[in-house]
């Protein structure tokens, strides 16, 4: 069963149902928030942010309006796959409507408006890395329809083996309509054949496949791998709360695994949803933002940089590495956009060569410090090679002229039986010749 963490609750509509999943409820004419899953079944914060100093976050802000003034993820196409998306004014002109592979009537655009928004939205705050802005505002966004939450009948697009099945449809059609990224909302656990290989297909194509960030539904120390998070080759991370920047409005809880490479903030980011309503939005929202937009920022610059490349420059780059360099709760550390960009650049430069130098040998040289020695080989007289030869030759036509006379003979034989016997009907052959059997004419 494809599991999901948190739902979207749409508080001006219901103050109800906002005082049930924990937030506080404002007033009607207040904007709805995207909030957590009902108290109830909550889990406490798996990668605390306590690992990062009080500055991480507004150090962040910098990275990435500095990574703004190279790029803003121009040219390049992210493929959201979540519910459907609505052309709010944000991404006018950005969203490219793709396959609708979960339709049901009046189904909800809330996930995937919010999460396109916080990913390529334009936003009027379009220098504040904090504002109504996407991580990417110059990428485009592929909507790609593959679930609905909220929708009477959707629960039957999240049947085990039914949703790894439109995932993998959705990865190749991404693939084959010119997305360079892949942003998966949500992940479940369980893959499939089909969800594996559509994966590898999208890496075979250079194209960087994102995991959900998909968080455990029980308190534990480690969760469950899921997927597409897990598969090999896709790039997942984890969200931290950081001191300094608009807190979560709820409880949040996310992956600690070793599928974690980088840690992002999960902290609350102003959204848009569905006609152009202000939302907030924390979690695993503000975790696939950071991260997709982060990717779009590299494969503008680096459009033919592998996802291995990609998932090395994040590492790399990524502030404040923990003891021993990784751990599962943040893993490589907090994502830095700015330095992301820089550590690709040099790993697109390094090429498959190694460069010349004192310890280097050309493809022309050898590993021995004589060169080998000639063959000798075994000379024959050239009248005794053409005497050879002609025997062969003589004794071949010998052969088949023998095998010409034996078939003649053979064809002979029945013919002088037939006509030194007796008159036809005189029953079998005359005494003075063997009795012989012969092929049928």
């Amino acid at each position: 069963m494809l599991t999901r963490s948190r739902i979207a609750a749409l508080t001006a509509l219901s103050l109800g149902m906002a005082a049930a999943v924990g937030t506080a409820a404002p007033a009607v004419s207040a904007s709805p928030a995207v909030s957590a899953w009902p108290t109830s079944h909550a889990s406490p914060a798996l990668a605390s942010g306590a690992h990062f100093p009080a500055g991480a976050g507004n150090k962040l802000g910098h990275e990435l309006e500095q990574a703004w003034q190279i790029t803003r993820g121009q040219g390049v196409t992210i493929a959201l796959l979540s519910t459907a998306v609505d052309p709010v004014t944000g991404l006018a002109g950005k969203v490219i409507k793709g396959p609708d592979y979960a339709p049901l009537a009046g189904a909800s655009a809330t996930d995937g408006t919010i999460l396109a928004s916080l990913i390529a939205g334009s936003g009027p705050t379009g220098t504040n890395a904090f504002g109504t802005i996407g991580r990417a505002p110059g990428a485009k966004i592929l909507a790609i329809k593959i679930a609905d939450f909220d929708s009477h009948g959707g629960n039957k697009y999240l049947a085990d083996g039914t949703w790894q099945s439109i995932m993998a449809r959705a990865i190749r059609y991404a693939v084959n309509h010119g997305a360079n990224v892949i942003a998966n909302y949500p992940g479940g656990d369980g893959s499939t054949p089909a969800l594996d290989a559509a994966v590898q297909y999208a890496i075979s194509k250079n194209v960087v496949v994102l995991g959900g960030a998909t968080p455990p539904l029980h308190k534990q120390k480690s969760s469950p791998l899921y997927v597409p998070d897990s598969l090999p080759g896709v790039i997942n991370a984890t969200g931290v709360s950081l001191n300094g920047l608009p807190k979560l409005q709820g409880t949040d809880a996310e992956p600690v695994n070793n599928s974690v490479l980088v840690a992002v903030p999960d902290n609350t980011l102003a959204a848009t949803g569905p006609g152009d309503s202000a939302y907030t939005a924390w979690g695993f929202y503000s975790d696939i933002a950071w991260l997709a937009g982060t990717v779009a920022l590299i494969k503008a610059v680096y459009p033919h940089i592998t996802p291995a490349e990609v998932a090395r420059a994040l590492a790399e780059s990524a502030s404040y590495h923990p003891s021993g360099g990784y751990n599962t709760s943040v893993g490589f550390g907090l994502i830095n956009p700015i330095g992301a960009l820089h550590e690709a650049g040099a790993l697109v430069k390094l090429g498959a060569s190694a460069a010349a130098g004192p310890d280097i040998k050309s493809a022309a040289s050898r590993f021995g410090a004589a060169q080998p020695a000639v063959i000798e080989a075994v000379q024959h007289a050239k009248a005794k090679l053409y005497g050879f030869g002609g025997a062969i030759v003589a004794g071949l036509v010998l052969l088949l002229l023998a095998l010409i006379l034996g078939i003649r003979r053979r064809r002979r034989r029945p013919v002088i039986a037939a006509a030194t016997g007796g008159p036809p009907g005189t029953g079998g052959p005359p005494t003075a010749l063997p009795v012989t059997s012969f092929p049928p004419p």
